[in-house]
């Protein structure tokens, strides 16, 4: 079912017009279509998240820190990533999958997990800042059929993670 506000941000949508206005429009956290759209962009978010794992992997534990092949491999995940205007949870589950089930080890993948439920932890304990859930204005974006890449929002840490990530691999490969 889809909500009266979600018509109409898919018809501004759909005309071009006043898009900006609907990355910014208030949606409750509570409505059916911001749920079901949050539900499914999860692993959006997911695939995001793993680049500041792999950084956190990098500082604390060297050891396991990536070969240049898996850091080649890993640059053009991610150059994937920066060409997409909008991310379907189809392409961000493939993605994610590649990594974790092609690319990294099975002790970088137990580490990476590791950091992964400490970093929850983290978010769960400081989550009245970030009561929207992910997204916010992206997830109202996703709903309206407009552009949702959360890898490339800079004003949020999963965009700041990946930006940073990317600098580290692409000067490690000379790039």
């Amino acid at each position: 079912m889809i909500t009266k506000i979600a018509r109409v941000l898919m018809t501004v949508a759909a005309l071009g017009a006043l898009l900006p206005l609907a990355a910014i429009a208030q949606t409750s956290p509570d409505d059916p279509a911001v749920q079901a759209a949050k539900e499914k962009t999860a692993v959006v978010f997911d695939l995001g998240r793993i680049f500041g794992y792999l950084q956190t992997l990098e500082k604390e534990q060297p050891k396991l820190a990536l070969s240049a092949a898996q850091q080649q491999e890993v640059y053009t995940v991610m150059e994937t990533i920066k060409a997409t205007k909008r991310f379907e949870p189809n392409l961000a589950d493939e993605l994610l999958s590649r990594i974790e089930e092609e690319i990294l080890t099975p002790s970088q993948l137990t580490e990476v997990d590791q950091i992964a439920i400490a970093k929850m932890n983290e978010r769960e304990t400081s989550s009245t800042s970030q009561s929207s859930g992910g997204g916010g204005g992206q997830i109202t974006s996703y709903i309206a059929g407009g552009p949702f890449n959360p890898m490339l929002d800079a004003t949020k840490t999963i965009g700041k993670d990946f930006a940073s990530y990317f600098e580290l691999v692409s000067k490690k490969l000379g790039k």
